[in-house]
Formats: structure tokens, sequence, C-alpha cells
């Protein structure tokens, strides 16, 4: 299991190095602890009482989302124009099935699957997103984004066949 999860991390931050849209050293380190931060606290959290359904995410996300346009707000952004509908389109997406859809799903894992199993989300959407721009947007893969996607794919196999 811990194999998995090294190699699985280790496959995200491969990615991020990756292409022309890499992110270097510190963007690479970054994408490692922050999913790794949050695999901490979903154990933890596992721990403490917590208030039954959709409680939980919807006070995290209402938190987060406060939090976020209070730094925006404080950098100094502002939206010049009007979204355009596509834009809108793909944020109602993004609100329905990467938040209400994608985080119910994960709170039930972690509550009826091994932690380990139920934090994997966290290499395998970059993964997915890869995937996606390949068949939507006609990206192509160079030789290390091959090496990494089959490193979070052997990590999931990992992941799927440890301790039961």
């Amino acid at each position: 299991e811990l194999a998995g999860l090294v190699l699985g991390f280790a496959g995200v931050a491969l990615l991020n190095l990756g292409g022309d849209m890499s992110g270097g050293g510190v963007a690479a380190l970054a994408v490692v602890v922050a999913p790794a931060a949050w695999a901490f606290g979903s154990v933890w959290s596992r721990r403490l009482p917590m208030p039954a359904g959709l409680m939980t995410p919807a006070t995290q996300m209402l938190s987060a989302g406060v939090m976020m346009m209070a730094l925006s707000l404080a950098l100094g952004e502002r939206m010049a124009d009007a979204v355009p509908p596509r834009a809108m389109v793909s944020f109602v997406y993004l609100v329905v099935f990467g938040s209400l859809v994608a985080f119910s799903a994960y709170g039930y894992l972690l509550k009826h699957a091994r932690p380990a199993l139920a934090t994997s989300y966290a290499y395998v959407n970059p993964a997915v997103a890869v995937l996606l721009g390949v068949v939507f947007a006609g990206e192509t893969l160079g030789p290390m984004t091959w090496g990494a996607m089959s490193a979070i794919l052997v990590a999931v196999m990992l992941l799927a066949r440890g301790k039961r």
C-alpha cells in the first residue's frame, strides 16, 4: 500500500514536470505536499465526530470559498469582462460534477474504504485531466508524461490490491 502511495505521488510530480506548461521543482513539490496534507486530514477526520450527510463537505466548501474570495479581493483581482456562456457552462459542470458529486463520492469512500484508496483521487484526477486534454483538445504526450501516467496506473493497481 505504501509503495502505491509513493509511486502515485511520484507520478503526479513527474506529470507536473513534463510538457510545455510544467511548473518547475517548487510547483512539483506543492503538487505532492498538498494532497499528502489532504490525505493526512482525511485519515485524521475519520477519528473525529463529524455531522452526517453533506454538512461536512458543505461547511468545508463554504469556508474555502469565503477565504478564497477574501484573498482574491485582498490581491486586487477583479473580473474585467462579462463571463462568456461557454465559461459559465464549464463552471456549472465543475460545480456539479467536480465538487458536489465528486466530494460526496469521496466522503462515502472515506467512510467505507481504506483511507489510502479513498485519497487516491489526488493522483488519479491529474491523470484523467491529461487524458481529457488528449481526447478533447488534441494534446500530445511526451515520454515523461507517458512514464508518469504509467506510474499512476501501477500505483492505483497496487492500492486496489492492497490491504483488504
